[in-house]
């Protein structure tokens, strides 16, 4: 690719990133607008089986905007220092531990990659790349003001 090519690549890029950041913004408006009006409406909701709410209002050429608040979910982990594990062992009565089930969890030392290479050398390799997960690509731009 020429350099000129990239250029017009980078700009038609930029360009296309500012409007579609502009138009996020307006989207999520819109999106509050329309759950701040679903929540007004209560009573016209339908429930989910979740235990949820669900409302659909339709738009002038017949299209629709549905509305789900999801029922309520149950925390996937309880940390040991997590503030309300105390009331929850309470609420449990003597039931706790046939109700929630102890994990061991292996979680990496701070500066991990550095600590490795210290106490094992060239082996703490190995070790490191087990222990790493793929970096994510991402493209992202800077760009100036619109003139």
């Amino acid at each position: 690719m020429t350099d000129q090519k990239i250029r017009d690549l980078v700009t038609k890029a930029v360009i296309l990133d500012r409007n579609i950041s502009e138009q996020t913004e307006d989207l999520k408006a819109l999106k509050a607008q329309i759950a701040t009006e679903a929540e007004s409406r209560a009573d016209e909701a339908t429930k989910t089986d979740g235990g949820g709410l669900s409302l659909t209002f339709e738009g002038a050429d017949g299209c629709i905007a549905r509305v789900t608040t999801a029922g309520p979910t149950l925390r996937s982990t309880l940390k040991p220092d997590d503030k309300k594990l105390p009331k929850i062992k309470e609420a449990a009565r003597g039931f706790f531990a046939r109700l929630f089930e102890t994990e061991v969890v292996f979680k990496p030392v701070e500066n991990f990659r550095d600590q490795a290479r210290t106490v094992m050398g060239v082996e703490a390799a190995k070790l490191i790349k087990l222990c790493e997960s793929a970096g994510k690509t991402t493209v992202s731009f800077e760009t100036k003001d619109a003139v």
